[in-house]
């Protein structure tokens, strides 16, 4: 999951106008949540534009029980999504995205729905690379990692792997894209979860393999994102997708995209059964 940090700065102030997000969404009744067509966090029917996924599917359960409604109201980059967030476009993002300092320091992070585990993409036949725990024979300049521009993976290249070459695409580029450009041999490595590793396989069967299965390059919190500075707001967030979790609703939605798959680690409750 991807969204682009570098070039932005911190707002001065919680909400355009001085009216917090918080207060907009309770006197209207309505939260205006952007979108990013990124299967399964969130899907966007190419004909109807209609949203759905693990993240718009708790977000409507979640307003149900707060009485609000959800208006799905601008679709974005990952690029742009924190410029939507200054300026009042709407009031959070509807498609979870990993939790990282970065965004901690930019906008107003969620506590997490699930984590999602980081492989490594590779072609079969790949075996320059060794599964140490630090991944250390990735930085080395023969190696071309893949990354789209503004993403957590292209951090992670460029804060990890200095020395390994990066083949970088531009904001909007799908993943799908980069699986085919390491079959086709124009990169080596490609970092990603694996839900998009097995919706690739689905269509290219035997084409790329993941060497992280069992341990993961990195693992991230999938998080709702709002404004800065708009701790109402997150404690509303917070409460409704963990009465969520403690009822199960959460777990059934995730399941519904996942399959039979345990494709995405889930939040351990703070308590066992008695």
């Amino acid at each position: 999951m991807v969204l682009a940090v570098l070039g932005c700065q911190p707002s001065k102030s919680p909400a355009v106008g001085g009216t917090s997000a918080y207060q907009r969404v309770i006197d209207s009744g309505v939260i205006r949540a952007a979108f990013v067509n990124y299967p399964p966090a969130g899907i966007v029917d190419p004909k109807t534009k209609a949203v759905s996924g693990i993240f718009p599917d708790s977000l409507r359960e979640m307003a149900k029980n707060l009485k609000l409604k959800v208006e799905f109201n601008e679709e974005v980059s990952w690029a742009s999504l924190l410029e939507g967030l200054e300026t009042g476009r709407y009031d959070m993002i509807g498609v979870g995205v990993w939790a990282n300092a970065a965004r901690g320091k930019l906008a107003t992070l969620s506590v997490p729905a699930y984590y999602s585990g980081i492989g490594i993409w590779v072609r079969p036949g790949e075996s320059r690379i060794a599964p140490t725990n630090d991944w250390a024979s990735l930085n080395d300049p023969d190696i071309r990692i893949a990354a789209i521009d503004g993403s957590t993976p292209m951090l992670i290249a460029q804060t990890q792997f200095p020395n390994a070459k990066i083949v970088s695409y531009p904001d909007h580029t799908s993943e799908s894209q980069l699986f085919l450009d390491i079959v086709g041999k124009k990169a080596d490595v490609f970092f990603a979860e694996p839900y998009q590793g097995m919706r690739f396989l689905s269509s290219n069967p035997g084409s790329v393999k993941n060497l992280a299965v069992d341990k993961p390059l990195r693992i991230f919190a999938d998080v709702f994102i709002m404004p800065k500075n708009e701790p109402q707001f997150k404690s509303m967030i917070d409460n409704s997708l963990q009465e969520l979790q403690y009822s199960g609703a959460l777990d059934k939605i995730i399941k519904k995209y996942e399959g039979d798959s345990l494709l995405f680690y889930r939040v351990a409750t703070p308590f066992a059964s008695q």
